[in-house]
């Protein structure tokens, strides 16, 4: 920053008045794409009205899933659009980088975070039958759910 402070200073009116219109167009654009994609996740919203976690529990079997991973997927992926749209109907179905635009440094802190809140580990990844296919929030509630259980520690009395 103080590099560009410097070089700013330093350079002639021209490429001062070119650095500052290029700024402007570069927060111009960002601001356009902001409102873009607040208003493609009202309409997907609109859509979804009425739908809520009930719903979302609803596309997994809890028989075969542990409700824990479906209950701490669905609250930290609410967390993570928080800022996009808050209480966002979430389906399974949903494509995490297409639909909620979701990219991989986000969803390797989200099986973080949805291992700590459900009780999972993530130990040896690699054997799990999921690795590498996590597409969708199905995929993401089945990977976590295909792995182990961390070990309780009981305090000593």
């Amino acid at each position: 920053m103080l590099g560009f402070g410097y070089f700013f200073y330093s350079s002639s009116s021209l490429i001062r008045v070119l650095t500052a219109f290029l700024i402007l167009v570069l927060c111009a654009c960002t601001a356009v794409v902001n409102g873009r994609e607040k208003l493609r996740f009202e309409a997907m919203s609109r859509i979804r009205d009425g739908e809520s976690i009930c719903n979302f529990a609803r596309s997994f079997d809890t028989r075969q899933t542990d409700t824990w991973v479906i209950r701490a997927a669905h609250q930290e992926i609410q967390l993570l659009l928080k800022s996009s749209m808050p209480d966002f109907p979430v389906r399974a179905s949903d494509f995490l980088l297409d639909d909620l635009h979701i990219d991989s440094d986000d969803i390797e802190d989200l099986l973080a975070d949805i291992a700590a809140r459900s009780g999972h580990s993530l130990d040896e990844t690699e054997a799990n039958p999921f690795h590498g296919k996590i597409n969708t929030v199905s995929d993401l509630v089945l990977f976590m759910n295909a792995q182990p259980r961390q070990a309780v520690v009981k305090p000593s009395a």
